[in-house]
């Protein structure tokens, strides 16, 4: 049985447009079931990434990624407002310690990270691809999916880690758990 070419890319989309309307349908007091849901897309998500092979472009050419066929599908102002709805949900767990920030390395202090801001960051990501996706012909398709790759490699990689392991850390201590 063979695999369509686009399988990849459909599996990403796929995930892409699910995180984008589960994110968008968050509601205050449903942060356990959002730090669920996040707990459920973002390692299908990263491993997808991960395994993205662009044609014509192998593990020794990431380098050669491009970027830019990817288009923002989000303004400034629907960040700032999905990112405030999180923020809002997540309240007093929403700003956490990140000793694994690249910042750390040339502070004395630890460095306050956003966990509404790193789930807003790889929403967009998300919405600007499955946007893109809906509208390219096939043929461009190599190049988005390189575009992602790219994004993966320089920032997506590490705060879907980083959000992952706060998102766990939360949900496990149930201290988002609403009160019926």
């Amino acid at each position: 049985m063979s695999e369509t070419p686009n399988t990849p890319s459909l599996q990403l989309t796929a995930l892409a447009v699910t995180y984008v309307r589960t994110l968008a349908a968050a509601v205050p007091g449903g942060g356990h079931d959002l730090l669920g849901d996040v707990l459920r897309l973002l390692p299908p998500i990263y491993t997808a990434l991960l395994t993205i092979r662009p044609e014509g472009l192998g593990a020794e050419d990431w380098d050669e990624y491009e970027s830019g066929a990817i288009a923002a599908a989000m303004d400034e102002e629907q960040y700032d407002e999905l990112r405030n709805r999180l923020a809002a949900i997540l309240g007093d767990y929403d700003m956490y310690l990140d000793t694994q920030s690249e910042d750390m390395r040339y502070s004395d202090t630890p460095i306050a990270v956003s966990l509404s801001e790193q789930l807003a960051d790889i929403y967009q990501s998300m919405a600007d691809f499955a946007a893109t996706m809906a509208e390219i012909a096939d043929y461009n398709t190599p190049e988005v999916m390189s575009d992602m790759k790219s994004r993966f490699h320089e920032y997506l990689s590490d705060t879907i880690c980083s959000a992952l392991r706060t998102a766990n850390g939360l949900y496990q201590a149930k201290v988002l758990q609403s009160e019926e």
